[in-house]
């Protein structure tokens, strides 16, 4: 009499498969995580990169025209320094958007009134007619954002909804605008209005000619809103640049 030994099935028992999805499941646990952490080192990463080149392109039109770029049209008050970006940085009144300043760098004709403006209301647009920039001379080049709905990472270039005075600012990977200060009254500090940081406040003030900040990933000023850019040991995720 011939007896077979049975051939066992090549498909996957339940409780194979459970484990394999179990283990999948750890697997992803452990890495999105990670992936999230590499994530925010890049964003941080871009940040850096963005405020060190914002600063070095102020400087550089310094350099080129033997003064600073003015942000608000008509000619701002000259004691004072000029500051422009995130309303969330800028306590009191209407902050000028950064797109008077950046289409100045940029070479780019548009204004408050022009195509694209700029700024809060009235004024007729710093770069207007590259008046801030008769040589045109671009001084800051970046890319443009994906998603216009949501700008994040580059300049809000097409406006597609939403409010077009919007258009030409440059956003952080988080989606808000850089904010810049820059010396308009030469005298080496950026404090004047003072910067929002209270552990900035006089005589703690950088001495510096610009600054460029973003509020990082929280999107609030300080650590998690406090104001401080580094209260004792404890730093704020903004990320910020003083030249």
């Amino acid at each position: 009499m011939n007896f077979r030994t049975p051939r066992r099935s090549a498909a996957f028992t339940l409780i194979e498969l459970l484990t394999v999805i179990a283990i999948i499941a750890i697997l992803m646990s452990i890495l999105f995580p990670a992936i999230g952490i590499v994530k925010d080192q890049a964003n941080r990463t871009r940040a850096r990169n963005d405020v060190v080149n914002i600063v070095a392109a102020v400087k550089q039109y310094n350099v080129e025209y033997g003064k600073y770029p003015i942000i608000e049209d008509p000619v701002a008050d000259a004691t004072k320094d000029a500051v422009c970006g995130s309303e969330k940085a800028i306590s009191g009144g209407s902050p000028i958007k950064n797109s008077e300043l950046f289409n100045t760098l940029r070479a780019i004709a548009a204004g408050i009134n022009g195509s694209g403006g700029g700024g809060k209301g009235g004024g007729s647009g710093s770069s207007n007619d590259h008046r801030m920039n008769p040589r045109r001379v671009v001084f800051f080049e970046g890319r443009s954002v994906t998603n216009a709905a949501s700008p994040k990472g580059g300049f809000l270039d097409r406006v597609e909804s939403g409010n077009p005075d919007n258009k030409g600012s440059y956003y952080d990977p988080w989606g808000e605008q850089y904010t810049i200060i820059i010396d308009q009254n030469i005298d080496n500090l950026l404090n004047n209005p003072p910067l929002p940081y209270t552990d900035f406040a006089s005589p703690n003030e950088p001495r510096a000619g610009v600054g460029a900040f973003s509020l990082g990933k929280d999107n609030q000023l300080g650590n998690k809103g406090d104001k401080t850019y580094k209260n004792g040991t404890t730093a704020s995720d903004d990320v910020a640049s003083w030249q």
